[in-house]
């Protein structure tokens, strides 16, 4: 007891100047706890693998070239930080709750220090006084919103959310639970609570106006106008003013790409999170309608990843109401066209409710036909651009129920659903490029179900992604070579293999033959000979997206306009 009572007021007593957190870290939950410090965190973000670290720590992780014990090092993804914003208010009240200090930030320096301290010791040098290199520069700042431009001048946007709402805001239900995925360590709070403390803290917090360089700005000075207005509006609790707000946010977005740009500021994004969980469909409605609109512009994809919005999309798709899942479903698909999102968007829980929408037959409860169908196929381009991802093709390949779903959906023999089931396809043939993909397709059933589609499908765009699904299941697996021969693949894939014609037909041919050469145990020898042939690397554990298939991509983005770089294609559907 006596030491008992002595920890307690060493703690409650250390002087302030000491370690913000580390005083309490003993009696703290362990998910609250850097992994790095083994402090309180006060500013947590989620790294691509799923891990929650004390941004200052692992930004000196990165300036000092040290991978934590805790962090696989079996990929290196870009290093991307995502504000666990769920996890920092889980923090903050768990200290008001214990009467405990709110913990602060490390100083760069002190994180440096306490990085260094886990390095291993460097090897003995020779007698050079010289000084070590500087760090490199800070990683991107991502709480205070991107204040720099992301990109460079991008084409003009293609379409714009703009479905009629109904005035008349009815009740929704709200979102069952925070997706534990999405919230990695703190799964006992909701997370609508959770996202508006955040707004709270933020809009109390940054300053009112930000100096624009650019004076010209009579849209500019409209925009901030409207942006004032708007956050007034949703300082009260009606929910009238609220979606008045919203509707305000929607329409103003819809008009031009240059009060998009404008009015993606960090203020707005925090204000939207809240609206994105209100209990009212009208406020929940014009808010996802409204965060489709500016996803639509390059330079803002990115900037509302990191702002926390994809955590409230996500309990749209779980639970909302049934338009808003729809524009949720737009929202995650035009954000996973930008390649530097497509990790956060994994780690935060997406591909669960993606796939759940994608793959489930619309009820008698959602929206009308078309506006389902609509919502189907969003989901199953976000997937798409998602699977494109490596972090994220064994996420989706362990997701229960994932791959039998999309194998259900890719067999489905309704002509309406030719689309979905070519989507279906494409997702499946990029989870065959990593080796949890080939093992959970192969468990499914797949090999069967392809060469069987195969057989109705000569000539068609589903015999192409059919042959590459096949081909990247065929990549060092006895146990491809037994499903192919029982399930009669020879004879698909020979047929195939002979076909003179041109154009595509060629890649077909190439990974028909690929595949076939697999199936008859033929040395890596003759396969890599084959790859040199075709102008690729052969590489045993690849994805399909990366061999040199570019056909496939360019005929993704003109049957389904996914082309992020402009075009004529369209990232959402006029309505």
């Amino acid at each position: 007891m006596g030491s008992g009572k002595a920890r307690w007021k060493i703690s409650f007593h250390r002087s302030p100047s000491s370690s913000p957190s580390s005083s309490f870290s003993a009696e703290a939950p362990p998910e609250f706890l850097c992994p790095i410090s083994r402090s309180l965190m006060a500013d947590p973000v989620i790294v691509p693998s799923g891990d929650t670290f004390e941004r200052r720590c692992i930004e000196a992780c990165s300036a000092l070239d040290f991978t934590p014990p805790t962090l696989s090092s079996s990929s290196s993804p870009p290093l991307l930080l995502i504000p666990n914003v769920a996890l920092k208010n889980a923090i903050l009240t768990w200290c008001d709750r214990s009467g405990l200090p709110r913990p602060a930030p490390p100083s760069a320096e002190a994180a440096r220090a306490i990085v260094r301290r886990l390095m291993p010791p460097a090897p003995a040098a020779p007698d050079d006084p010289s000084p070590p290199p500087p760090p490199p520069p800070p990683l991107v700042a991502l709480r205070e919103g991107l204040k720099a431009p992301i990109g460079p001048d991008t084409p003009p946007p293609i379409s714009v959310r703009t479905r009629r709402v109904n005035p008349n805001p009815r009740f929704s239900p709200p979102s069952s639970s925070a997706s534990s995925s999405s919230y990695p360590s703190s799964s006992s709070f909701p997370s609508s609570e959770m996202a508006a403390g955040a707004a709270e803290e933020t809009l109390t917090q940054e300053t009112p106006t930000k100096a624009r360089e650019a004076p010209e700005a009579s849209p500019t000075a409209s925009c901030d106008r409207l942006e004032e207005e708007i956050l007034t509006q949703l300082k009260d609790s009606e929910p009238s003013e609220q979606e008045a707000a919203m509707a305000s946010l929607r329409q103003a977005t819809r008009e031009s790409r240059e009060r998009r740009l404008a009015l993606c500021t960090p203020r707005l994004l925090a204000a939207l999170r809240p609206m994105l969980l209100s209990r009212y469909a009208g406020v929940q409605v014009n808010a996802a309608a409204a965060l489709v609109n500016l996803s639509l512009e390059a330079p803002n994809k990115v900037r509302i990843v990191r702002s926390g919005a994809v955590p409230p999309l996500v309990d749209v798709l779980k639970g909302g109401h049934p338009e808003a899942r729809d524009h949720a479903a737009g929202a995650l698909f035009s954000l996973a066209l930008e390649e530097e999102n497509r990790a956060a968007i994994g780690v935060l829980g997406a591909i669960e409710p993606l796939i759940q929408l994608f793959t489930r037959a619309p009820s008698s409860s959602s929206s009308s036909s078309s506006d389902a169908h609509r919502a189907r196929r969003d989901a199953g381009t976000a997937l798409y651009h998602l699977s494109v991802a490596s972090t994220n093709q064994s996420k989706m390949a362990r997701t229960p129920g994932a791959v039998k779903a999309l194998l259900a959906l890719a067999t489905a023999p309704n002509s309406d659903a030719a689309a979905l089931r070519r989507l279906a396809l494409m997702v499946a043939g990029n989870l065959a490029g990593c080796a949890d993909g080939r093992a959970a397709l192969m468990d499914a059933g797949a090999v069967a179900a392809l060469v069987g589609l195969m057989r109705d499908a000569a000539g068609t765009p589903e015999e192409e992604y059919c042959v590459a699904a096949l081909y990247g299941m065929s990549k060092g697996s006895l146990r491809f070579r037994g499903a192919a021969r029982a399930a009669g693949a020879e004879a698909v894939l020979m047929r195939v293999a002979e076909d003179s014609s041109g154009g595509r037909a060629g890649v077909r041919r190439q990974m028909a033959r690929r595949t076939l050469r697999a199936m008859r145990g033929e040395d890596d020898d003759a396969a890599a000979a084959a790859a040199a042939a075709f102008g690729t690397e052969f590489d045993d554990d690849g994805s399909i997206v990366s061999e040199g298939l570019v056909s496939f991509r360019r005929r993704h983005q003109r049957d389904f306009g996914t082309a992020g770089g402009g075009g004529g294609g369209s990232n959402t559907t006029e309505f």
